[in-house]
This record gives structure tokens, sequence and C-alpha cells, in this order.
């Protein structure tokens, strides 16, 4: 039987972890100053075997909970058509920061869907001679009503740190939300919506090209989601990415995207993005993270003058502040 620690807060005696954080408790100072010189007394507790309340997966909205005391929580919302590129440019991000690459001026500082985010590396990499490297397959529509969300903990060189939550929902999801808002089967696109602190919308390249039989089809959807974006997405930061832009999309009807994500969404920013020029995934993510790093500064409340009178002049509770 051990004695309880020094630390009157600390249950290792108990078998819980460590108060501290020691792995080992022979190194806790609070824990050791309960050691007698009686030899008989051995420490049975060497270590300590630790439970996380995640499982590597992407994270549902119960873990959130568990997430989003500890910082500022950022979520993106990734929308587009089926195909579109969105689970790539994902994946790029998280294997150019697993190169030591910064996104937004922060370094990786952890993440809690490491399980899903090698997952999806797996496709791209070329470690088996038999399989070539591929990219991510497409995010199936399952039965959720919600998204899975992959995470990411950056921290930036002024000691900034943030959690962000990645949406990569399939685009089936969205290409119905555009056309019917309220369909049940588009429940996890409005929670996006709702909640997404920045947007990035996706435009496939390879699918609005000239030579492509589908440009029409794809124009529409593209079109409707911004039309439907632009009713809830107010003045959130928004990026358009021109995905897979090696091929050159038909210039009408990239004129025509362009015009309604103008009158629809003002604000919208456009970059384009491939997978050969991998710098270009990093600055797609990043025009969207970076004015979402740091929340909106509140705005002074100004009390309306109702009379010009002093006895009119009631403060209210501030008047005995």
């Amino acid at each position: 039987m051990n004695k309880p620690c020094a630390d009157k807060s600390c249950f290792a005696h108990k078998g819980e972890s460590c108060a501290l954080g020691e792995t080992d408790l022979a190194k806790c100072d609070s824990w050791c100053a309960t050691i007698t010189d009686d030899k008989s007394e051995e420490i049975s507790i060497t270590a300590t075997t630790f439970r996380v309340p995640w499982s590597g997966s992407a994270l549902g909205l119960a873990d959130m909970a568990n997430l989003s005391p500890r910082g500022r929580t950022i979520l993106i919302g990734v929308l587009g058509a089926h195909d579109a590129g969105k689970t790539t440019l994902l994946t790029g991000n998280y294997l150019q920061l697993l190169q030591g690459k910064l996104l937004a001026n922060a370094g990786f500082a952890g993440s809690r869907t490491l399980g899903a985010w090698e997952a999806l590396a797996a496709w791209t990499r070329f470690d088996d001679a038999a399989r070539p490297a591929l990219f991510p397959p497409h995010t199936p529509r399952g039965t959720s009503r919600v998204p899975g969300l992959l995470h990411l903990a950056l921290r930036n060189t002024k000691g900034e740190f943030r959690d962000i939550l990645l949406a990569d929902a399939p685009g089936e999801w969205f290409t119905r939300w555009a056309i019917k808002e309220d369909a049940p089967e588009a429940e996890g696109a409005r929670w996006v919506v709702r909640n997404a602190d920045a947007f990035l919308v996706f435009a496939d390249c390879n699918r609005l090209a000239t030579s492509n039989p589908e440009r029409g089809k794809a124009r529409n959807e593209l079109r409707q989601i911004l039309e439907r974006l632009g009713n809830h997405v107010g003045d959130r930061p928004t990026t358009m990415v021109w995905a897979k832009d090696d091929i050159e999309p038909n210039a009408d009807i990239r004129s025509s995207i362009q015009q309604t994500l103008t009158r629809q969404i003002p604000h919208a920013l456009e970059v384009s993005s491939s997978t050969n020029r991998p710098a270009t995934l990093t600055k797609a993510m990043e025009t969207a993270l970076c004015p979402a790093w740091s929340p909106v500064p509140a705005t002074y409340l100004v009390e309306p003058v109702l009379h010009h009178q002093p006895f009119s002049a009631f403060r209210g509770s501030h008047a005995y502040a």
C-alpha cells in the first residue's frame, strides 16, 4: 500500500495519474517526499498508464466538449461538390506540417485525429512497390448527420495556441443543401455553414474544362452552392479555391462563376492550387485560416441619447457602478 502523495491534490496512490504530469512517479518530487528510509516500503507504482479521451479517429460533436475549453477553436468549413479536391487539400497541408513547414506562421503542436490523418496520408506515400500512390479516396456520405472533424493543434512564434477543426464532409451534402436548404440529408452541410469560422469553397478545374462534357453541370452546382452560401456567410472569411489548376477551366464558365462569387460574397478571395505545387495547398488554407486566427475585436457599446436634459440621463445599473 502506497502512502498518499505530499501534494494533497494528487491521487496517484489510488491509481490516478500524477497531478504534475510525471509519467514516472520516481521522478516526481512530491511523490518521493513520502518515501521513508524503510526499504520495506517500495514504490509499487513506478509508471502510470494514461488513458486519453480520444481515439485518433475523426472527432464528433461530443469530442469537442473535451477540446474547446483549452483555447480558441477555429472551424474551417470545406465546401464543394463531389471529388472537387477537398480531402486532397487537407491531406496536403497535413503532410506539409509533418515536414516541419509552417501553416499560417504556426507549427504543428499535436493532433487528436492522427489515426484519421494517417489513414488519408497512407494513400499518397510511396511505401509499397505493389501499390502506386493515389489521391485520398472519396469521403463517404455515410449515415452520420454531422461531418467528422479532422483536428490540428498549431502554435505560432508568439506562443499563441489554436485548435483547428476541418470539416471533411462529403460533397453530396453540399450539392443537396444548395438545391434544397432544409433537406433532411443536408443536416451536416447546415451544421458546417452555421458553425464555421471561415470557408473554403472548391471549384474543380477538371470538371469545368472545355473538354469535359459535365462542365455545364459542374458550373450549375458550384453557382448554386455560392448562391446558397451567400445567404448565410455574413462577413466570415471565404476563399474560392480553383483546385487542379493544371487544367484550364473554360473561360466563359470561369467568368460566370466569378461574377456569381462577386455578387453573392463580395469579400471572398480567390486562389489556385495543384498537387504538383504543394505550396499552393498551404497558401489556400492560409487564406481562410489567417483571418480567423484572432477573434474580431468587440465594439464599444454606445448608449443612445434619448433626451438632452440632465434629469433624463438615466444610465440604469451603470450609474451606480
